[in-house]
Order: C-alpha cells, then sequence, then structure tokens
C-alpha cells in the first residue's frame, strides 16, 4: 500500500488516452513541439466595467509576470503590449480612423485645458462654458452627451463613497459599450517542473496570489477568470481525486452494510472486508509498478474494484453457509464450497477480465489501461478469494445464520416470472427503436465540473471569435507558404477569420500615416501643454454653475439633466467633490501618455512586431503557424464536424483543437464497437469451449444482449451520450453481465434432482447481492464532481440493474422454454 501511495501518479492530459500513432495525435504533437505556448498557456480573461480598468489591470498583470522570470517564462498581453498600445491607431480600420482623428480633434480644446489643469473644477468649468453646450461646443452632440451619461455615473458614486473611476477611453469611443463589460487578455507561459505531478502548479498558485493582489488595488471591480490547459488539468484533477475519495468511501461502507445484510454474520463480513482490502491494496501496487501513472478514467479502479472484487466471495460465503445449514462439518462445507461453485468462479472471472481486456488491442490507450488494472484486479480478487478466506475460515469459523431454502415460493415465482420476462422483452423490442439516437460525446470539457473557475473562463473564449480554443491550426514552412495558405483559408465557406504573423502588419499605412500626420499638429500641441492647477475654479462653484446650465439647455431624461442631479448632490459636500475628481481623473494620465504615444509612430513590418507576438507565430527553426477560426458555434458536433472536414479537404496536415476533438470521438466510438466485438466473441467462444452445449451459451448470451440494448436506450432517454469514461460500459457488461448467468447454469448443473430448482439454493441470493454491491460502488461515482466519472457511475449501475433484472427473471424462462434437458 505504502509503494503504491508513493509512486502512483495521475496524467490529467486527455490527448494521451488515445494512441500517440494516430494520424491526428502525431500532427497534434508537431504543433506543441513546433509552438509549446498553443498547449502550455494560461490564459487570463480580465472583464472590467470599464476600458480604462480592463487596460490598466492587464498592463499591472503583465508587468507582475516579467517581474518573476524565474516562475512565469513569458506573457503576453496584447492590450498592454508597448507596441500595440502605441501603434493602436495604425489598426483601425481607414473609416474608423478617420473618425476617431476628428473626435479627437474636436476635443483638443477640452484636452489642453485639462492637461494643463487636470481638476474637476476646471472640467465643469470648460463643460459650462457655453450657453448652448450641444450647438456652440466643439465637442459634438453625441460625444457630450456620453460624456455626460459617463460623468453622472462617477458623480453618483462618488456621493455614495464608491470607487468608480471615468472611463476616458469609453467617453471617447464611437462604439457601443458591451453588455457583459470590456474584455482583455493576458497569455501567461509557465515555467514546468516536470518533478511535480502537475508542472504547472507553481505558476498557477503564484498567479492566482498576484491577481488577487491586483484586484485589491482595483476595489475587487475586476472578474478574472484563469483557463488554459494547465488551469484545466489542474481543476480536473482536483475533482476526479475529490471524487474518488468520496466514492471510494461511500462504496466501501455501502458495501460493508450491504455484507451484513447478505450474510448475516459480522465475522463473515470482517474476512470479505479484508478480502477486498488487500485485492484493492495488491492491485494498486501492481498498477504502480506496471503503468506508474493513471488516466481520468483508470483512477477509477478502486471503486470499481470495491464492487467488483468482493461478488466472488459473496458466492462462496452463501454456498458455505448453504452446506453448513445442511449439517455438513466445517472442513467439508468448505471443500464442497469451493468444489461447486469453483469452477464458475473462475469462468465468471475469465469473462469479466475479457471484458475488460478487449480494450486493449484498440487504439484508446486510456480505458486500455483501465482494463489491464481492472482484469488484474479481477484476477487477483478470484486468487484471494479462493485461498485467504477459506484459511481465514478454518482458523475462525463463522457461519452467520443458517441459510434456508426457498422452495415455499417457487411457485410464485415461476408465475411471475413469465409476465415478467415477456414485458422485459418487449421493453427491449421497443429499445430497439430508440438505439439510433445513441450518440458519443467527444468534447472533453462535457466531461468537466462546469462550474469550475477554468471551465466557466473556456467557455468565455467563445464570445470572442479571435479567442475561439477550437480551431485548426496549420504550419508552414516559409512566409510565402503561410500567405498562400492564408487566402486559400479564407475562400472556404466554414471559415470565419485567419490569422498568422503577416495578419499583424496593419494594412494602408501610407495612408494612415498621412491622416494621423495631418491631424497630429493642434493635438499634439494639446497634449504638450504646461499642467499649472493654480488658476482652475473652485469645483463646487463650477458644479454648480454646470448644473444651472444643463438644467436650463436640456429637458428631463436625457443624459444631462442625469448630471444635473448628480452634481446637485454633491456640490456643497467637499468629500464627495474630493472623491469625485479622484475618481475622474483616475485614468487621466495614462490616456494622455497614450495618446503622446499614437502620434509618433512609423511604419511597421513583420521585425517590428514584438517578440512575445512573435514566439507564438514564428517557431525558433523557421515555421509559421496559421489559426484557422470557424465561422459557427462549433461546440455544436455537427457544425464542428462540416468546419473540420471542410478544412482538412484542402489542408490534410492541419492541426489543433477542433480536429482533436473530432478525431478523437471517431477514434473512441470505433474502439467501442471493436471492444464489445472482441469481448463478445472472445466470451461466446470461452463459453463454448468450456460448457460444450451452444444452446446454454445462445441463451446466456441473450439476456446479455437485452441489458445491453435496454441500457443503450435508457442512455438516450436520461441524456446520458457516452463519453471517454462510460465507454466502457458496454464490452464491460458482457464481462460482468455474463457472471450471474455463469453462476445460474453452472449450480443447475449442480441441483441433486430434476425438480429442485436454483430459486431454492443459495445462488440467486448470491446473485442479487453481487449485483447490489457492483450497483453500490458504481452508482457512488456519480456523487463525483467530474461529470465523466459520474457518467461512468450512472450508465454502470443502469447496466448492472438490467443485467441483473434480465439474467433472475428472463434466464430462468428461457432455460424453461428452450434449455431442454437439464445435464446430469
Amino acid at each position: 500500500g505504502w509503494y503504491a501511495a508513493a509512486n502512483l501518479k495521475v496524467n490529467t492530459d486527455t490527448s494521451a488516452m488515445l494512441d500517440p500513432a494516430l494520424d491526428f495525435q502525431v500532427r497534434a504533437k508537431e504543433l506543441r513541439e513546433a509552438f509549446p505556448e498553443v498547449k502550455n498557456d494560461i490564459a487570463v480573461i480580465v472583464r472590467a466595467p470599464t476600458l480604462d480598468e480592463a487596460d490598466a489591470f492587464a498592463a499591472a498583470l503583465r508587468k507582475r509576470a516579467l517581474e518573476r522570470p524565474e516562475i512565469f517564462e513569458g506573457v503576453f498581453a496584447p492590450s498592454a503590449e508597448p507596441f500595440f498600445r502605441s501603434n493602436g491607431l495604425l489598426y483601425l480600420e481607414t473609416d474608423a480612423l478617420e473618425s476617431r482623428l476628428t473626435q479627437m480633434s474636436k476635443a483638443s480644446g477640452l484636452f489642453e485645458t485639462l492637461i494643463k489643469a487636470p481638476t474637476a473644477g476646471q472640467l465643469f468649468a470648460t463643460l459650462a462654458e457655453n450657453d448652448e453646450l450641444a450647438e456652440r461646443s466643439d465637442l459634438g452632440r453625441d460625444t457630450l452627451s456620453r460624456i455626460y451619461g459617463e460623468l453622472a455615473e462617477v458623480i453618483e458614486a462618488s456621493g455614495r463613497g464608491e470607487t468608480r473611476p471615468f472611463s476616458w477611453m469609453g467617453a471617447l469611443a464611437t462604439d457601443a459599450e458591451p453588455a457583459g463589460g470590456h474584455v482583455r487578455m493576458v497569455y501567461v507561459t509557465p515555467k514546468l517542473d516536470f518533478s511535480r505531478l502537475q508542472p504547472a502548479k507553481p505558476a498557477l498558485t503564484e498567479l492566482k496570489s498576484e491577481i488577487a493582489d491586483i484586484e485589491k488595488a482595483f476595489d475587487n471591480r475586476i472578474e478574472t477568470f484563469i483557463t488554459g490547459d494547465p488551469a484545466l488539468r489542474a481543476d480536473e484533477l482536483a475533482a476526479v481525486t475529490t471524487g474518488i475519495e468520496i466514492s471510494f468511501l461511500i462504496s466501501f461502507l455501502s458495501v460493508a452494510t450491504l455484507l451484513l445484510i447478505c450474510f448475516r454474520s459480522a465475522f463473515l463480513s470482517i474476512v470479505t472486508s479484508l478480502a477486498l482490502i488487500m485485492t484493492i491494496v495488491f492491485t494498486a501496487a501492481f498498477a504502480a509498478s506496471t503503468i506508474g501513472e493513471l488516466n481520468l478514467v483508470s483512477v477509477a479502479f478502486t471503486v470499481l474494484l470495491v464492487g467488483l472484487g468482493i461478488d466472488y466471495a459473496i458466492h462462496l460465503l452463501l454456498h458455505f453457509q448453504e452446506r453448513r445449514s445442511n449439517d455438513q462439518p466445517l472442513p467439508e462445507a468448505l471443500r464442497g464450497a469451493v468444489h461447486d461453485v469453483g469452477a464458475g468462479l473462475v469462468l465468471a472471472a475469465l469473462t469479466t477480465m475479457l471484458g475488460f481486456f478487449a480494450f486493449v488491442p484498440t487504439a484508446f490507450e486510456g480505458i486500455a489501461q483501465l482494463g489491464v488494472i481492472a482484469g488484474v484486479g479481477v484476477l487477483i480478487a478470484l486468487i484471494v478469494t479462493l485461498t485467504f478466506i477459506p484459511a481465514a475460515l478454518g482458523v475462525g469459523g463463522g457461519e452467520g445464520r443458517k441459510f434456508r431454502k426457498r422452495n415455499s415460493r417457487r411457485g410464485v415465482i415461476e408465475a411471475l416470472s413469465a409476465p415478467l420476462a415477456l414485458a422485459t422483452v418487449i421493453a427491449g423490442g421497443a429499445a430497439l427503436f430508440v438505439l439510433p439516437q445513441s450518440r458519443f460525446d467527444a468534447d472533453p470539457m462535457s466531461l468537466r465540473d462546469p462550474k469550475a473557475p477554468s471551465v466557466v473562463g473556456f467557455n468565455l473564449l467563445f464570445n470572442d471569435k479571435d479567442t475561439v480554443p477550437y480551431r485548426l491550426t496549420l504550419i508552414a514552412a516559409s512566409e510565402e507558404e503561410a500567405v498562400a495558405a492564408e487566402a486559400k483559408a479564407r475562400a472556404i465557406d466554414l471559415v470565419g477569420g485567419v490569422r498568422a504573423l503577416p495578419d499583424f502588419i496593419p494594412d494602408n499605412q501610407d495612408d494612415k500615416l498621412d491622416l494621423i500626420d495631418y491631424a497630429s499638429g493642434p493635438l499634439v500641441f494639446a497634449l504638450n501643454a504646461t499642467e499649472d492647477k493654480s488658476a482652475a475654479p473652485s469645483a463646487a462653484e463650477a458644479a454648480a454653475a454646470l448644473k444651472a446650465r444643463l438644467e436650463t439647455a436640456y429637458p428631463e431624461g436625457t443624459p444631462a439633466r442625469r448630471l444635473a442631479t448628480a452634481l446637485g448632490a454633491i456640490a456643497t459636500d467637499a468629500g464627495a467633490l474630493a472623491k469625485a475628481e479622484a475618481n475622474i481623473f483616475a485614468y487621466w494620465p495614462s490616456l494622455v501618455a497614450l495618446l503622446r504615444e499614437q502620434f509618433n509612430v512609423g511604419y511597421v513590418d513583420i521585425a517590428a512586431l514584438p517578440d512575445a507576438l512573435k514566439r507564438r507565430y514564428l517557431s525558433a527553426d523557421g515555421k509559421w503557424r496559421v489559426d484557422i477560426l470557424p465561422k459557427e458555434d462549433v461546440r455544436d458536433p455537427a457544425k464542428l464536424k462540416a468546419f473540420v472536414n471542410a478544412v482538412e479537404a484542402e489542408f490534410p496536415t492541419v492541426a489543433g483543437g477542433a480536429i482533436q476533438t473530432l478525431k478523437a470521438g471517431e477514434t473512441i466510438s470505433a474502439s467501442m464497437i471493436e471492444a464489445s466485438a472482441i469481448a463478445l466473441g472472445v466470451i461466446a467462444l470461452l463459453l463454448l469451449v468450456l460448457l460444450r452445449r451452444l444452446d446454454e451459451v445462445l441463451l446466456m448470451l441473450f439476456p446479455l444482449a437485452l441489458a445491453a440494448v435496454l441500457t443503450a436506450a435508457a442512455g438516450v432517454l436520461l441524456d446520458i451520450p457516452f463519453n471517454y469514461a462510460n465507454v466502457i460500459v458496454l464490452p464491460l457488461l458482457l464481462g460482468i453481465g455474463i457472471d450471474s448467468g455463469i453462476h445460474l447454469v453452472m449450480r443447475r448443473h449442480h441441483i441433486d434432482h430434476e425438480h429442485d430448482t436454483v430459486f431454492g439454493a443459495s445462488t440467486p441470493r448470491a446473485v442479487v447481492f453481487a449485483a447490489l454491491t457492483t450497483i453500490a460502488s458504481f452508482g457512488s461515482l456519480m456523487l463525483s464532481p467530474h461529470r465523466g466519472t459520474a457518467s461512468m457511475g450512472e450508465l454502470l449501475s443502469i447496466a448492472i440493474g438490467f443485467t441483473l433484472l434480465c439474467t433472475l427473471i428472463v434466464l430462468p424462462v428461457a432455460f424453461r422454454l428452450f434449455g431442454g434437458r437439464k445435464p446430469g
């Protein structure tokens, strides 16, 4: 146990669950090696109520990250990069640039006045200079209205003593305010420590600490969401491990309670529980020594073994109790029990192992790993059952309550079984019509806790086409090839945009530089004015004057009248006026500095682009990255498939999240079919070889087929699609589900008298309690916050429930109708 705890690790990378030799996996690896930021970047989404705050927060976080090179390998914050701030005007469309420059030119007088005296009194006085504010001001009616509305909100907040900075960028903008706030992105590349279970954990911890510290300076007005592969994997690992710990505890306690009910003996329950613990410990040691690293699916092996590892002990001990009830001495009863059920236990263990091992030949290595671990665990459980338990009984005895045959209920059981079996078969026939609606959810995000911060952030990335994570990426050998690929990709109908390094070179630079140069004269003069607050008017007097002007010039219901009301509320409150001035000019210095930079620009080429950007689109060995973005919301599986197929038809070597999701789903679906066919074929062959009766084999397989159909239909009706985690259900149903039939048939072979029935023996009770313990352990997985693990528990519980129903109801009726003579 200590060895397993010290050496068993967990890998949360879902891409590692598939065969690395698959073509799309090879392409993904090439992309990661050329541009590691694609996978390693931590994406921080900054959402603020004003544009100025969003930019300031992003800049502060960028600065903090750059100051910690021992933790962060790099950082890229587009809005805070000095290059993009200085050259921001060049990245506007020509029409938008003309509009912005015209607006700024009209505001040059305001800029000059406020640069000389950045005070609330000066601002109020400047706005109140003319009686006909909107008509006579150079600012224009629309700009004034926006300023009035923004200023009113700031002053109202100031009157309440709140921090609410004036958004100078917002006031001068021409676009409408976004409904969800202003968003900025910061991409942080962590230094990975591969000696840790989570290589990015130090960087994530430090990043969260820095963000929390910065948020205090912004009075917690900023929302941040940390996502990206490292953050997603950290949250997923936390959800999986927490879920497994809770599930293991609940399943173990549930099974222990069922054992007490089953055996009515504390001694037998303790012996069986000890056998279970031995099985889990030995299996964990095997996994640590041979595999070493679990994945998000195989980590559930402990919970699975709680249910499966106990089954063999239940059958053995109930048969032992049955023999003891006939007054057989303990040694004879023990030998007889092993003799009678031993062959059935071995055969059941073999079929269960085959169900688990069925995924080993497939490309789905994640489930194959679970199959190997759990399959070996089943073998260990069988060995422990046939060695430790008899030894413990030989030393301690312990019989529990005497087993009572229930032949008195035989008539009732046989009377009810036929109608119930018919109803079950009819339900199975109806379920066939639902089967075509079964689907496989290939999106790995569907497995994760939707409330996890990284998942919330990940979903926000879809709100902007430039940050959509499900994109396709092409690697080009040269700039010329990248440009040609970009043009070709833009011609595809389902492509919404293309991003490559040449895209970051502004177009029409000559025209734009001429426009900037033409407008710069009066603006540069205004921006270089000398500050002198000595002549600034009193804030209280200017506020009262502006209030009077606005009330005279504007009707009720306008932003101007709202501002007038706000000014009246604080005009005589010195504290509120001081707070208002601090709020109004919080980002004024940043605006002035930015404008001074933007009027001192030159021609931009690729060499001038910042290194933080170039590293993301041009590798050290000269490879060019071309991102191809979808036009539609590719979270819809049909749209994802259409987008990938359209692009892949033109670019067969394309990689990226979109194709990874689609191809992984196709691979896993094929693996499920392949594994189910392997499990069915091998189990049927094994039964035929050992039982040597085709009719019995077919009759035993029929309830399984019925249970499989009912399980798949239930998945459709309950909206539990197949996914990475629960895809093991059908092959495993064949392996586990056949066990009950095996025990009933083997016991049928040992009935002494032709008129006897297995329902009067211990076997049906063992079948029921074995199924109940399995459902209890599998069902506990439903409590996991990890949706993949929870869905595994849901579907496995449903499958075992239907298997129990079909085995105890349909199989006996089938044997009575078609089973022929009972073997001697």
